[in-house]
């Protein structure tokens, strides 16, 4: 009897252990030597969201890449000076970034910089190649402190004039501009001393108001056109009178130096306002916008010259001539109808090259015929460019030859 109560005692607690083991295994299956579950797992995940979310010191970029296959693709890298300036590729969509993938192709780059001149150019990018370009931009010159006390006035008949400073640039064109004649070799210009020239060219109602009378042939084009048919020799007897008027011997045309520098206000393309792409002998959009030429002078008032068999306009219709001035937009120093309107004389004889480097240029002490500059109503578009030269006899008067002021300091 005493043994059979011990075998019970010991059935018991056995079974008791076993109870206990059997609660604290897992409650989704067994695992292995190595940790790993032999059973599916039922508890909830942690969640780390660290690993769902990208890098943040990875190189992120906002929009995808133009292409993504680098057998396929060239690579471009822009150092700039200053190291701050902003690169933009304007002729595709996505943010310019180091290493920016493209597709072999041409790209328009610009570059800019608070007070630096902006800088664009053309690039071309290979398959597989790394382009590297390296810009320095301009600073802007600092304004001159030892010019007038006013940067504008107007004078006794409502010519208004803007100060010029004095600077240097590059007078002409370069080798590859479209539509570059021989005579505009490129040289350096040095200009010492700031002038105010008139904003607009002289108008039919300033002329009479100091010579009586008008010579335009398009009268009905009214008062605000430019006036016309005015030779050189006519602009001197103008500017006389006008020194008599006012009691000083200030006024005088512009040298040809001033003009185009005038006209560029620190640009360097065809236009003021940058290149221009021609579409035909007169059409180019670009010159729509600030000037009046072959393409866009449709006139609709009274003795309008018939221009009804020009091609490859821009805009077409039967008759053509001058406009009112500020009809289009101005360049950087206020100046209108700098391309296109009426032909504007300047000081100087002409002569067929440059020789440069030179300082405050008044052209040839001799010669036979004057220079004039900017284009017309009837030019082609080529005509128009900030580069363009003409010339004629002083005494050579038609409707398409005008003229702005200078008034020296």
């Amino acid at each position: 009897m005493e043994r059979k109560r011990i075998l019970l005692l010991l059935a018991f607690i056995v079974g008791v252990f076993i109870i206990g083991s059997a609660r604290h295994a897992p409650s989704g299956g067994t695992e292995d030597y190595a940790g790993k579950s032999a059973g599916p797992r039922t508890e909830t995940p942690e969640f780390h969201p660290k690993e769902s979310l990208p890098n943040a010191n990875a190189s992120q970029k906002p929009f995808p890449d133009i292409g993504s296959d680098k057998q396929q693709t060239g690579r471009l890298f822009v150092e700039t000076r200053p190291e701050n300036a902003r690169v933009r590729v304007l002729n595709i969509r996505p943010k310019f970034y180091q290493g920016m993938l493209l597709k072999p192709g041409k790209y328009h780059i610009e570059v800019s910089a608070a007070g630096h001149e902006l800088e664009k150019k053309w690039i071309e990018v290979a398959a597989g190649e790394d382009r590297h370009l390296n810009i320095h931009l301009v600073k802007v010159k600092a304004p001159d402190t030892s010019g007038p006390k006013e940067n504008a006035f107007t004078n006794s008949i409502g010519v208004r004039f803007v100060y010029i400073e004095p600077g240097t640039f590059m007078m002409g064109s370069p080798p590859n501009e479209l539509g570059r004649d021989d005579d505009e070799g490129q040289h350096q210009v040095t200009l010492t001393r700031g002038f105010f020239l008139a904003i607009t060219e002289v108008t039919q109602g300033q002329w009479r108001r100091v010579m009586g009378d008008n010579p335009s042939e398009f009268k009905h084009c009214g008062n605000n056109c430019p006036v016309e048919s005015v030779s050189w020799d006519d602009c001197q007897a103008f500017i006389q009178r006008l020194n008599q008027r006012e009691k000083t011997d200030k006024y005088r045309l512009p040298t040809e130096a001033e003009w185009e520098y005038a006209c560029r206000a620190g640009s360097k393309t065809e236009l003021y306002t940058g290149s221009m792409e021609v579409l035909g002998g007169n059409n180019a959009p670009a010159l729509d916008e600030i000037g009046w030429y072959g393409g866009n002078s449709c006139a609709e008032y009274e003795g309008a010259f018939d221009c009804s068999t020009w091609s490859e306009r821009q805009y077409a219709c039967p008759r053509c001539g001058t406009h009112p001035v500020v009809g289009k937009k101005p360049n950087a120093w206020g100046l209108y109808d700098m391309s296109g309107n009426v032909w504007e004389w300047c000081h100087d004889w002409y002569e067929e090259s440059f020789v440069g480097p030179v300082t405050d240029p008044t052209g040839p002490s001799s010669g036979d015929f004057r220079v004039c500059r900017g284009g017309s109503w009837d030019s082609f578009a080529l005509g128009c460019r900030a580069a363009t030269r003409f010339s004629e006899v002083p005494d050579y008067k038609d409707h398409l030859m005008g003229f702005r002021l200078v008034r020296r300091l």
